[in-house]
């Protein structure tokens, strides 16, 4: 019992720490972007970035990119698993299953299941490259590092892909329910699908060609507009089932309740045989956001905040999942990433990650230091006066800032904070 407890106390102490740094990034005047990783490691034209869901694994971040790393000459997409994610004992994974030509075909988006499987979306109208099929969609991996690009590699098999079903050419966002349960942005058909592959192949084979229990439900009635070359990612609150939608195109959030809607008729799958393809109706959703972005691509939730991150111009847009209004922006970053900010993903630390798709850099962004008044990342003799000078009087700091130097928070500048800063340099 007293494991029990000890266990929940250590959760706990993590979640308040990362709420903390969370609002420290809102709440700056300024926050400090670190680049954790490079082409080096493997990152070339990356896509989209997501945390593993399973305990023990939860630092472990993966990376997809469209194409294999510069350093591998061979065709298809690729990952690259950052572990330790943003700490000194980080390290980076790069690979390529053998066959991620036809399974990652211009891979577009990742996300992983709570069951510790993750699925890729291919923003390519035929993962064969037939230039007269459609045949593409979604793929499901394991995510064992004993299993994942390793077994299978030399056939006979198609590599070590769990399973796939190829009824969306062009999608470009994905994300994850529960258990084998997917939603994609489909491209092609300008909607949303889910993909429910029920079991994975049988007996739990990988590389296997058997795709019949498969059903993909489309949702016609939502209109949404890709963009060449762009993702358009996508974020599921479990808890309310409500699906946002990065509509990049229209340059708007969507909302949708992925608990309403129903089957209004079949559909004819595309060159597989599946268990069902099905057209819905009635499903309610609303669009939420269509002010101030120009091509959102990244969307992320943490707590009742919603995170949208702009290709166009790399700004970061934190707002109020409870209060979107006329006034719905609550803070902006600005990145300086234009062209190049894909995706966004707050990490278990709190802490917001990024990937810069044109650049090939994993960037992770991180509140200042306390006491860091000119943002240097580092306690130095100029924070020293800018306190000092704060304490006297003759140069006051602004309210965002005062934040920053009450380092030891207890909602007051004065000679404690000052020591604090000694005591560093």
């Amino acid at each position: 019992m007293l494991i029990k407890y000890i266990i929940l106390f250590y959760f706990y102490i993590g979640y308040c720490y990362s709420q903390s740094l969370f609002n420290k990034i809102i709440n700056s005047p300024f926050t400090i972007s670190v680049i954790q990783g490079i082409e080096s490691d493997g990152l070339f034209k990356p896509r989209d970035l997501d945390f593993h869901t399973l305990p023990g694994r939860t630092n472990e971040l993966w990376v997809i990119n469209e194409n294999s790393a510069s350093f591998d000459p061979n065709f298809g997409g690729s990952t690259v698993t950052y572990y330790n994610a943003g700490s000194n004992e980080q390290w980076a994974d790069y690979r390529k299953d053998s066959y991620s030509g036809h399974f990652m075909h211009t891979a577009s988006a990742i996300s992983f299941s709570d069951n510790g499987g993750f699925a890729n979306t291919l923003d390519v109208q035929d993962a064969n490259g037939n230039p007269n099929g459609y045949f593409s969609g979604c793929t499901l991996w394991d995510s064992d590092t004993s299993i994942y690009a390793r077994i299978n590699q030399n056939g006979p098999v198609l590599g070590s892909h769990w399973d796939m079903v190829h009824q969306s050419p062009f999608s470009i966002g994905i994300a994850a329910g529960t258990e084998n349960i997917y939603w994609l942005f489909d491209g092609y058909h300008s909607t949303v699908a889910k993909y429910n592959f029920q079991e994975t192949h049988p007996d739990h084979e990988h590389g296997g060609e058997d795709h019949s229990d498969g059903i993909v439900y489309r949702y016609d009635e939502i209109d949404i507009e890709r963009v060449n070359g762009l993702s358009s990612h996508m974020i599921l609150d479990n808890e309310t089932g409500y699906l946002y939608i990065c509509d990049t195109g229209n340059q708007r959030i969507i909302k949708m309740n992925t608990n309403t809607g129903t089957i209004n008729y079949s559909l004819t799958p595309y060159a597989e045989n599946i268990e069902g393809y099905y057209s819905m109706n009635g499903v309610q959703y609303e669009t939420i956001i269509d002010s101030g972005l120009i091509l959102p691509t990244g969307i992320d939730i943490y707590e009742n905040y919603l995170i949208v991150s702009d290709y166009s111009n790399g700004d970061v847009i934190f707002y109020d999942l409870d209060n979107l209004g006329i006034n719905q922006e609550l803070k902006r970053l600005h990145t300086d990433r234009e062209n190049d900010l894909m995706s966004i993903k707050v990490g278990p630390d709190g802490t917001i990650w990024y990937v810069g798709t044109n650049t090939n850099e994993l960037i992770q962004i991180i509140p200042p230091v306390d006491g860091d008044l000119n943002g240097d990342n580092n306690l130095t003799l100029a924070d020293l006066i800018l306190i000092l000078s704060h304490i006297l009087g003759s140069n006051l700091l602004d309210p965002e800032s005062e934040i920053i130097a009450d380092i030891n928070s207890d909602n007051q500048i004065d000679i404690y904070d000052l020591l604090s800063v000694i005591d560093s340099l």
